[in-house]
């Protein structure tokens, strides 16, 4: 046998042996059921009380969405309130995300033990264990002093007047938008003021993401114009919650599509299905993402001096 027909017998045997590994690769689902849940539970500025313990709610919030066959499930910003990371309220969860084999995203302020703290959102996987955390990365803050305005916390306060007053002055800011690979597909998360710089979606649909999950701890609504332009310029679909207090929770798909929400500021909860398919189709052949120009984007990283917009 010559050296070129050897080549060949080798090539078809390595082939071959690497059939049984591709036909063994699971395929993507092609749509992905979800839920969200309106609720109340710790709020921006909330410091911890006796007896009451949002986690066990979250618990039987989560027991229902599995009994609707859905695979991920969406709870607001803050409820948790200000925890430890491992503790009581998060091993109450991992049980039961790990009884019912379903992911899970609820928010917290994350204690450190140095008494630092951050705005975070947690990810539990389908085996109950924490496998990806988001922090806040703009931080919301309600009081300022000086100018230009917002950019100085105001002065003479000390920590615990921050805690439970303006604590996003003194929050842990998130450094990044990390990608989250599911079984079903990649989600991306932010966190309710995150939501007002377009750049937050943007970068999140650059890094893969298909589903973008936007909670949220506010009165008023979380705004669908937002989540419907979000939607169709960054080819995503979109799971919005908020706490009780405020409304807008809600489920949408890719272009603009909204496929259920709470508009009301009560309790709530809604479920939907997601064309993941039609998703992935729109972010391969998006002209939207392969047109960008990001060498003349450069005005999008620089803050002016005078916090006025440029004239050219």
């Amino acid at each position: 046998m010559n050296t070129t027909a050897i080549h060949l017998v080798s090539a078809s045997v390595a082939v071959l042996l690497a059939l049984p590994a591709l036909a063994a690769e699971p395929k993507k689902p092609r749509q992905v059921k979800v839920a969200a849940v309106q609720m109340l539970g710790y709020d921006k500025t909330d410091v911890p009380r006796p007896g009451f313990d949002p986690s066990e709610a979250v618990v039987q919030y989560i027991q229902t969405a599995a009994k609707d066959e859905a695979q991920l499930v969406v709870f607001p910003e803050y409820l948790l309130g200000r925890i430890s990371v491992p503790g009581p309220e998060t091993e109450r969860i991992s049980k039961a995300a790990a009884a019912d084999r379903i992911y899970v995203i609820v928010g917290c302020w994350e204690v450190f033990q140095d008494g630092s703290f951050a705005n975070t959102a947690l990810l539990f996987g389908r085996t109950g264990k924490i496998v990806g955390k988001y922090n806040k990365v703009h931080a919301a803050v309600d009081q300022f002093e000086g100018e230009p305005p917002w950019s100085k916390p105001p002065t003479g306060k000390n920590a615990d007047w921050f805690v439970r007053n303006d604590p996003e002055w003194i929050m842990k800011r998130g450094e990044g938008f990390p990608v989250f690979g599911l079984d079903f597909g990649r989600i991306g998360i932010l966190t309710c003021y995150d939501g007002w710089f377009p750049e937050t979606f943007r970068i999140l649909s650059l890094k893969g993401a298909e589903i973008l999950v936007w909670i949220n701890g506010r009165r008023g609504t979380v705004e669908d114009f937002i989540v419907k332009s979000a939607m169709f310029q960054n080819e995503t679909a979109m799971i919005t919650t908020n706490q009780a207090y405020g409304a807008g929770t809600m489920i949408g798909e890719w272009p603009a599509r909204i496929l259920a929400s709470c508009p009301e500021p009560r309790e709530g909860y809604v479920t939907a299905t997601i064309n993941l398919e039609q998703v992935r189709r729109a972010r391969s052949n998006s002209r939207n993402l392969r047109q960008r120009r990001p060498e003349l984007y450069e005005a999008i990283i620089r803050t002016p001096a005078d916090g006025v917009t440029e004239q050219n």
